[in-house]
This record gives C-alpha cells, sequence and structure tokens, in this order.
C-alpha cells in the first residue's frame, strides 16, 4: 500500500502537469514512467481479489474468497479499473493517425485521475499500520527523554 501511495502521489503530480504543459508525451522516459505505473496499478487491481478484509467491529480479518470479491466489487473496482485501463500499453501497440494522436491520448490520459479517489482510503490503511504506531511508540520516547533532560 505504501507503494501504491507513492505512486499515486508521483501521478497526481506527473500527470495534470504532462496533460496540461506537455506537448510531446511520446518521449521514452514519460512512456517508461507510464508503462510501469500502469503494471503496478494493473497488479495492485488483481492483488485487491486475494487481499484481507479487516472488520470494521474487531481487528478480525476476513480471508474469505468470495467475500473479498465480493466486497471489491461493490466498493473500490469500479475506480481501480477505469484508472488502470493501460493507455500506455494501447498507444504502445496502436498506432492512430498523427494529429489525432495527442488529443486522444490526453483525454484517455485523463481518465487515471480518477484513481486519485483511492489515496483516501489507501490513508485509513496507513493510519491502521504498524508504521504508526512505531512512529507514536518513538515519539512517546522522545517526549520522556525531552521531560527528564530538563528535569
Amino acid at each position: 500500500d505504501l507503494i501504491m501511495l507513492l505512486l499515486m502521489v508521483g501521478n497526481l503530480i506527473v500527470l495534470p502537469v504532462g496533460i496540461t504543459f506537455f506537448k510531446e508525451e511520446n518521449s521514452p522516459p514519460w512512456i517508461v514512467f507510464n508503462v510501469l505505473s500502469d503494471t503496478f496499478f494493473l497488479l495492485d487491481l488483481v492483488l485487491n481479489f486475494r487481499t484481507g478484509i479487516v472488520v470494521e467491529e474487531g481487528a478480525e480479518i476476513l480471508l474469505a474468497p468470495r467475500a473479498i470479491r465480493t466486497r471489491y466489487l461493490r466498493t473500490w473496482f469500479l475506480v481501480d479499473f477505469i484508472s488502470s485501463i493501460p493507455v500506455d500499453y494501447i498507444f504502445l501497440v496502436v498506432e492512430l493517425e498523427p494529429r489525432l494522436d495527442a488529443e486522444v491520448y490526453k483525454t484517455a490520459r485523463a481518465l487515471r485521475i480518477v484513481r486519485f479517489t483511492k489515496i483516501l482510503s489507501l490513508l485509513r490503511l496507513l493510519r491502521l499500520s504498524r508504521l504508526i504506531r512505531y512512529i507514536h511508540q518513538w515519539e512517546e520516547i522522545f517526549h520522556m527523554t525531552y521531560d527528564l533532560a530538563s528535569a
């Protein structure tokens, strides 16, 4: 989830800037970034069908594949699917007319902005993660050290 969050933040910066200001989005660095991004998001789409569900009443994790599939299809699947359409793979394979290429490409790339709604979900997951607990523990240690040093 941390890798996905970093990719989303990277795309959050790169996509609007690229769509708005750069006419030539078919340069090798741009294509490599987008293909890697598409690959990770497609992999995330598949892995979400196998990721356990945290039951909200407690700390229990539900691992039943049918329940996971049903919940994912009802919640984030449509957003993930639309935002994970591999536009760059399609444009690498299919050649469009040169004058249509840039406009169609920009329009298709704009679909990826839908992906950013998932940042809210990932931030909620990060809040619950061990990383936050460790940071909180270190914060308490630093406060105790400060209190002892200033006493």
